[in-house]
């Protein structure tokens, strides 16, 4: 029996009431303060002129490419699993990192800043790993109280974001 996405998304451990509004605002502010800082503050403009694109360019591919296919990959595993019961997902990005939804989006976000060389961007970046930050401690907790001692287990093998920091 295939779960329905919304069937599958009230068996995962859960998330916090501000997860996908606190993305939209971020996602936007993020935007908006690059597009200003780029085209009417021009504070960041100064920066972009001396460092050539072989650099910049290569780098923000890098982080957009691996942020995406954390992102791809981590949906992939936990939407389109057909199992009735949850468990604790350790394989594939998992076992890299315990929130590689978020730690793509970090990457991704981080990609535009480095081709944008806006310092206003980079700023709110920093707001947005705070705000993953204290979403996925929130998300832990639940998950903890969901899988006990299995995810306890989990967080002592695996780093929350930092890939191969342990």
């Amino acid at each position: 029996m295939n779960l329905s996405h919304s069937q599958k998304f009230r068996n995962l451990g859960g998330e916090h009431a501000v997860t996908d509004i606190g993305q939209l605002i971020l996602f936007i502010l993020f935007v908006s303060v690059m597009i200003l800082d780029l085209f009417v503050f021009k504070f960041s403009s100064n920066i972009i002129g001396t460092i050539s694109w072989i650099i910049y360019f290569p780098l923000f591919l890098l982080f957009f490419i691996t942020g995406s296919y954390f992102i791809f990959t981590s949906y992939q595993i936990i939407f389109r699993k057909t199992e009735k019961e949850t468990r604790v997902v350790t394989s594939g990005v998992f076992s890299i990192v315990r929130h590689p939804m978020y730690f793509g989006s970090i990457l991704l976000f981080f990609s535009f800043v480095i081709l944008s060389y806006s310092i206003l961007a980079f700023l709110v970046w920093l707001a947005i790993g705070v705000f993953y930050y204290f979403i996925s401690r929130y998300e832990e907790k639940l998950l903890i109280k969901k899988f006990g001692d299995k995810y306890r287990e989990y967080q002592g093998k695996v780093p929350m974001f930092i890939p191969f920091k342990k």
